[in-house]
């Protein structure tokens, strides 16, 4: 197979699926995460997870690898830091929207494909990319096969992850609070800027209302979640158009100890539709990402709930000062740097893997080591990697030239 032929021919046409999946919402935020993906390529790949994935062929490369749980949607922006319950500061996988139990060579295909598509923008020249796709797949099966599980907080981060922590360190409680509310006459309100923040309508303010009511009732301090203010929050690409929430709660005392919660709609993992003999079973969708998180993780997040309202189910979690991502731009064009933290992360993505072994028919550990110290499997991943990303490629041109000619306004206007 050459690298112009479609990686999986059975595979939908990439805009009729885009289309179809995404009918029936609301056409102003999905006219926003369409102008998101098209963007850039690995714009474009963040929002296009599940056909990335319906794309792929049902190869025994990926097949008869071990399975365990999978963040579902690994890709090089998916790292960063976050507080834990211990209210240490970590760096880890922070999306578990798309966890699920597969075959762990799931997530790396993805892992290393964002990469490949990435890299142009990022400023990495082309005679690197490959080089760097290979160390990562080196450290992942490398952390893999020493079977042992390690993390980075704060203490241990070197060089680029270093910086990140740094980064996070100068932040505040009230800094954060005042990117997304104003204050007045020591009472806050979230800010509404049509843009990141938009205004909920009164049905979804009691919504909001009733789940978080819920939950404090759970950790049983109503007082600390005592709904101050609501609002829509526009954020991300993959889940951009789905409904999520922003709630600003009484915390330890306005004005600035107030806390703010996200309130994101948990949706079906592309991964467990297209497995689905292979899936748990859970409760909610919500629940399923929120167990997941909690054991992949190296420490479970702070304050991360589910919850359900009007017959769908919620992830909850807490907005922190120390949460942020990897943002491969802020190094653009310092190729050490970017290769530094991609290398990083795919190790990252090992330790992951590996605690999930053993859990809910996950294969064990011992399994999962030594199929990271065999050799076999390493360079048809390489090649699907490749094709994978070419693949991505050639949908985002067929995207570009379908957005920028009016299909999607077309298309929302005839459904």
């Amino acid at each position: 197979m050459t690298a112009s032929d479609p990686i999986n021919e059975s595979a939908p046409d990439s805009l009729a699926y885009l289309t179809a999946v995404h009918r029936g919402l609301d056409p102003a935020m999905l006219a926003t995460k369409y102008a998101a993906m098209r963007r850039s390529p690995f714009s474009y790949m963040r929002g296009a997870c599940q056909l990335f994935y319906l794309s792929l062929p049902a190869e025994a490369t990926i097949s008869e690898a071990p399975p365990t749980w999978l963040c579902g949607d690994m890709h090089v922006e998916n790292f960063g830091t976050y507080k834990g319950d211990n209210r240490l500061t970590y760096f880890d996988v922070t999306d578990f929207d798309q966890a699920a139990r597969g075959p762990l060579t799931l997530d790396l295909v993805r892992f290393l494909a964002s990469i490949r598509v990435g890299a142009e923008e990022w400023g990495v020249a082309s005679d690197g990319t490959e080089g760097l796709v290979q160390r990562s797949l080196v450290a992942y099966a490398t952390e893999l096969g020493l079977g042992k599980p390690s993390w980075i907080e704060r203490e241990s981060a070197k060089g680029t992850v270093k910086r990140l922590f740094a980064q996070v360190a100068g932040r505040s409680r009230s800094e954060l609070l005042g990117r997304y509310s104003t204050k007045k006459n020591k009472r806050r309100r979230l800010a509404i800027d049509g843009q990141h923040l938009l205004a909920a309508t009164a049905e979804e303010r009691a919504g909001v209302e009733l789940m978080i009511t819920g939950i404090a009732e759970a950790a049983r301090d109503v007082d600390y979640f005592r709904i101050v203010d609501v609002a829509l929050r526009v954020a991300g690409i993959g889940s951009l158009a789905l409904p999520r929430y922003i709630a600003l709660v009484e915390g330890r005392g306005s004005p600035d100890r107030n806390v703010l919660l996200d309130i994101k709609l948990a949706h079906p993992s592309a991964i467990a539709v297209l497995r689905p003999q292979v899936q748990a079973t859970w409760g909610s969708e919500a629940e399923r990402i929120v167990a997941v998180q909690r054991h992949s993780a190296i420490v479970a997040p702070a304050f991360l709930f589910s919850s359900e309202w009007d017959g769908r189910s919620y992830c909850v979690r807490e907005l922190q000062p120390d949460d942020d991502r990897v943002r491969l731009h802020d190094w653009e064009k310092q190729p050490k740097k970017i290769a530094e933290a991609i290398v990083l992360m795919a190790s990252v993505a090992a330790w992951m893997h590996l605690r999930g072994g053993g859990w809910l028919s996950s294969a064990p550990t011992e399994q999962l080591s030594a199929f990271g110290r065999e050799s076999a499997w390493r360079e048809p991943i390489l090649e699907l990697a490749r094709r994978a990303a070419d693949n991505t490629l050639r949908q985002y041109r067929d995207f570009v030239q379908a957005y920028d000619g009016g299909y999607f306004s077309d298309q929302s206007s005839a459904g």
